[in-house]
């Protein structure tokens, strides 16, 4: 770091030296007073441009300062005997100027914030290339008066003169210093409203470089409209660099205050509400939001595990996000926050590299909170399945139970020798029943339907029917099991339901088979009463069993 800071700083000391040596080649009391002020204003702009660079190399702010001290050095030529160098540095004086509102404007990333910005940029350039310049190629000499300029009157010539049109010129330097002044005020507007407008640390960076800048922008109208005081020119000059110097180390301070605040408020062992709390006022602002990514779900949540929709990737209606990684640069949690916040990049990644562990173990709170909501509704959906299917299995053979047992009632008295195998039937009924009862108290499919498949469990319901079943059954091979649950219940009940409404005297017909992708079964009877008479049921699965 040392070697580099060293190879930034030798090109502004040498630069600073030519100056000085090309300030002092014909000496003098003024020259010798001009020859330091400016040696001091090139080091102190390059200091501050080896700093800012060093500290924030993403930044244009430190590229953009270099090419002002370089471009500041080249005024100083105004000392030189020589023509060449003479007019070149008087074009381009006004330059340093344009440079300067830019680097006020840019500040502190070094990148213009809008429209209004960039138009006071080009005006300014402008306002040089179209006024100054031309002005200058209309007369001999260059009467208007200029930083470290000791010649007047003897000046050397304009190398730039084309023809003499003293009162051409004289309307365009006017044109030239009203515009110019215009801009300033302009430029101070601006910078007032942005300062009115910022976020705290904004401010803290930001207060420094707007009271330099309007001084320096006072300085400067002041010379266009009077031509004198060209002191407070260099002195306001090297004002606006020291400003930029102090408001980012302010802004550092403050970031150091914030994370501070954060670090206490860890401390604490907040929960995800109050976590919440703690970075919002730590970042000033009240309505930060953090959404947490579920990775099993792909989506993001809030503290209490409802989705939330990010503005990302880009700011909608004053909000943006910043998104906080783990190890291996995958999401843990967004912080969804005021799109201002964005001008301060290194205070938002150091607050959420601070509260990266904590978000992590938030995170995999939500995700277990979401994990137990999710147990307690599939524990909820079995119960019900569980309740279905006592009602549409156990009971319906309870019920076939019944029946039997009001037959054998009837045979006790009229045919005796028949109850004997109704009786031995009954009994095995009553096993099997206490068979499916236990299974079905653990959430279990019916044995002969895990064991035997699906045709296999319905040609044994089909025998155990309460009235004479016919079956049309094909071997369907192993399905779904939910499918094969739901195709059994259902034909069991539709056979209940044909045993209590087709009559005594009723058969069923019960069918099954699989063509291609769709599963087809139905039961009918042949009953004559009216709810049991020609009554068939069905039900046609497609899109694969």
């Amino acid at each position: 770091m040392r070697s580099k800071r060293l190879l930034l700083a030798a090109p502004g000391l040498a630069l600073a030296a030519a100056a000085v040596a090309v300030a002092l080649e014909v000496p003098s009391a003024g020259r010798l007073q001009g020859a330091l002020q400016a040696g001091v204003g090139v080091i102190l702009m390059w200091a501050v441009a080896v700093a800012v660079q060093l500290r924030y190399p993403d930044r244009p702010l430190g590229r953009l300062l270099f090419v002002l001290a370089g471009i500041y050095a080249i005024p100083l030529l105004v000392s030189s005997p020589d023509p060449l160098l003479y007019t070149l540095a008087r074009a381009a004086r006004p330059a340093v100027e344009v440079l300067l509102i830019w680097v006020m404007l840019a500040f502190p990333s070094g990148r213009l914030q809008g429209r209004r910005e960039m138009f006071l940029v080009w005006a300014a350039a402008l306002d040089v290339l179209l006024l100054w310049v031309p002005g200058m190629m209309l007369s001999p000499n260059i009467s208007l008066p200029g930083v470290y300029v000791y010649c007047h009157p003897d000046c050397p010539r304009n190398v730039l003169f084309v023809a003499d049109w003293p009162e051409a010129a004289r309307a365009l330097h006017i044109a030239f210093r009203a515009v110019g002044a215009a801009i300033y005020v302009a430029t101070a507007a601006v910078l007032i409203d942005r300062l009115r407008q910022a976020s705290s640390l904004m401010r803290r960076t930001l207060a420094p470089v707007v009271v330099a800048s309007l001084t320096r922008i006072l300085a400067m109208a002041a010379f266009l409209v009077t031509g004198g005081n060209t002191l407070a020119i260099t002195l306001t000059l090297w004002a606006v660099p020291l400003a930029i110097a102090l408001g980012l180390l302010r802004g550092r301070l403050y970031t150091a205050k914030v994370l501070q605040r954060v670090v206490g408020g860890l401390q604490t062992r907040p929960d995800m509400h109050a976590l919440r709390d703690v970075m919002a006022t730590a970042l000033g602002d009240a309505s930060l939001a953090v959404a947490y990514w579920m990775k099993d779900a792909e989506r993001w949540v809030n503290a209490d595990g409802e989705v939330m929709a990010l503005p990302y990737p880009t700011a909608e209606k004053g909000r943006a996000v910043t998104l906080v990684q783990d190890a291996e640069r995958r999401p843990l949690a967004a912080l969804i926050h005021d799109v201002a916040l964005l001008e301060e990049p290194m205070l938002l990644d150091a607050v959420a590299g601070t509260v990266k562990v904590a978000l992590e173990s938030q995170r995999m709170d939500v995700e277990l909170a979401a994990t137990r909501a999710k147990a307690i509704e599939a524990v909820e959906e079995e119960r019900h399945r569980i309740e279905r299917d006592l009602h549409d299995g156990a009971q319906q053979r309870l019920i076939a139970l019944r029946m039997k047992l009001s037959v054998a009632s009837r045979l006790l008295d009229t045919d005796a020798r028949r109850l004997a195998p109704l009786l031995e039937e009954l009994g095995a009924d009553v096993e099997t029943a206490m068979k499916e009862l236990r299974e079905f108290s653990r959430g279990i499919a019916p044995p002969v339907l895990v064991e035997q498949g699906l045709a296999g469990a319905l040609k044994d319901a089909a025998q155990r029917a309460a009235i004479p079943t016919r079956v049309e059954i094909e071997d369907v091979g192993r399905l779904n099991r939910g499918i094969e649950c739901a195709v059994y219940f259902c034909c069991l009940e539709a056979l209940q339901n044909a045993a209590k409404h087709a009559g005594p005297t009723a058969t069923a017909r019960l069918a099954l088979r699989r063509d291609r992708d769709t599963l087809r079964f139905s039961v009918s009877d042949d009953g004559s009463q009216p709810l049991g008479a020609g009554q068939a049921h069905s039900i046609h699965r497609r899109g694969g069993p």
